[in-house]
């Protein structure tokens, strides 16, 4: 893998990484994942995988089980059919749509295109704060208008239950923007002892004083840092996932 680094200041260390890393196939592994390997690459805090998942019609991952982890799922294009044993129904998911899940003592589910159009999604596990943590299933769909040309709060965690509607256990945010004015800036405060991995997964995205991120492209970085956002080409889609900062 090759790995690109910048230094903005001491406290902000910054690592790029451009899609062409990411491992591209039907899926774009962001780290360790499958037939996807890189003991370097396992995770970037509590952050273990950011998985970029095209879905081809009548295909998908079937009945599958999960423990001790919680996955965060965001819609981007197509549609997406949703069973897990905790709630023992299905649910119909297209873009807009986010869920979440806390496997903790063990949960079945499964995810599945059965529309004739390719869905792309986001799958996304954070490290839970303890194991056996009760099993918890939730949805939400966002507006359009809620994440155009502003910063949206999708997840947060169950201490802070009224910045978002969706929560985790863990001490984690997660945020979304997608700048369709090319006057449009929106602005994130990275606090000292936090860090971020921002990933663009359309469109392109300027960071000023960081670099471009153009389709899938990713970055790590830690706090203090003040962050500034606008469309490079009048359109960008991007998520933010917010984080204590790694003690390595």
């Amino acid at each position: 893998m090759t790995n690109h680094y910048y230094r903005k200041k001491a406290a902000a260390i910054l690592h790029y990484l451009p899609a062409s890393d990411m491992h591209p196939a039907d899926t774009y592994f962001h780290f360790s994942f499958a037939h996807y390997y890189d003991p370097e690459n396992m995770n970037y805090g509590v952050l273990r995988v950011i998985n970029d998942d095209d879905v081809k019609p009548a295909s998908g991952f079937d009945v599958h089980g999960h423990r001790d982890m919680e996955i965060v799922s965001y819609l981007i294009h197509g549609h997406l059919t949703h069973w897990d044993s905790a709630t023992n129904q299905e649910q119909a998911l297209e873009r807009g749509h986010v869920q979440i899940i806390t496997a903790g003592a063990g949960v079945l589910h499964s995810e599945l295109n059965r529309h004739d159009d390719r869905c792309r999604f986001l799958q996304i596990w954070i490290l839970p704060p303890a194991k056996n943590l009760p099993v918890r299933y939730e949805h939400h769909r966002f507006t359009d208008a809620e994440r155009q040309n502003r910063l949206l709060h999708i997840v947060g965690s169950l201490g802070h239950k009224d910045e978002a509607p969706l929560r985790l256990n863990q001490d984690v945010n997660l945020y979304t923007s997608e700048l369709t004015d090319a006057n449009a800036e929106v602005r994130f405060e990275l606090q000292a002892g936090r860090q971020a991995y921002i990933n663009n997964f359309e469109g392109v995205v300027s960071i000023e004083g960081l670099p471009t991120l153009e389709t899938r492209d990713s970055l790590e970085i830690n706090g203090p840092a003040a962050l500034k956002f606008r469309a490079w080409d009048g359109h960008a889609h991007f998520i933010i996932v917010e984080m204590p900062a790694s003690e390595d």
